[in-house]
């Protein structure tokens, strides 16, 4: 049923951005990032937006299933993946309104997550037209991409075919996120090109 396929992509996608939302979150508020604060901001939108969805497409097919009782977990599901992204909104939001979070919060924070970035690729960057698979990012630059923001799309978990476009914004993990920044030219200076091996 074309319905229930809907409703299982919506589904896929908001597993994925209420855990990319989390791990945001408590790095917006790890490094005090309100770019990285923003991404959960809109990330919430889109979630909202999902559960919606879901729950509309859920009613219609109720009307073609013998059992529409069964539906119920997907409300339930769709539910549960908003109330995870609202509770990293909520997380985020201490950075937003400029809340300082106790020494103690920041310490934690960095004895369990690995650094994550909100990178912008900017024109001139010599990762522009580059595959991932080309780049080597996880060996040479010390960060692997959890997603792409492309156009106001997400791309989870990209495979190593997705070519880097001017305007990217990447969401990456790892210890080399500030070289990551330089190899974007988000200051607008030319970087120096990664080695072919």
């Amino acid at each position: 049923m074309k319905k229930l396929e809907e409703i299982r992509e919506c589904l896929i996608e908001m597993k994925n951005i209420s855990s990319l939302m989390v791990d945001l979150a408590f790095s917006s508020v790890m490094y005090n990032s309100d770019d990285i604060a923003d991404e959960v901001y809109l990330l919430e939108e889109k979630m909202d937006e999902l559960t919606l969805r879901v729950k509309k497409l859920a009613l219609k097919a109720a009307k073609n299933v013998d059992d529409p009782e069964s539906l119920l977990s997907i409300i339930e599901m769709a539910t549960i993946n908003e109330q995870i992204g609202d509770s990293a909104y909520e997380i985020a939001d201490i950075v937003l309104r400029n809340v300082e979070p106790h020494p103690i919060i920041r310490k934690i924070m960095h004895d369990v997550e690995e650094e994550i970035g909100r990178v912008k690729v900017n024109k001139g960057s010599i990762l522009i037209g580059k595959s991932l698979k080309q780049l080597k990012l996880p060996t040479k630059v010390g960060v692997r991409l959890i997603a792409i923001k492309r156009d106001g799309k997400y791309i989870y978990n990209p495979s190593r075919d997705e070519v880097i476009r001017e305007g990217d914004i990447l969401i990456a993990v790892g210890s080399g996120i500030d070289r990551l920044r330089e190899l974007s030219n988000e200051k607008g200076e030319e970087g120096e090109l990664i080695e072919e091996e």
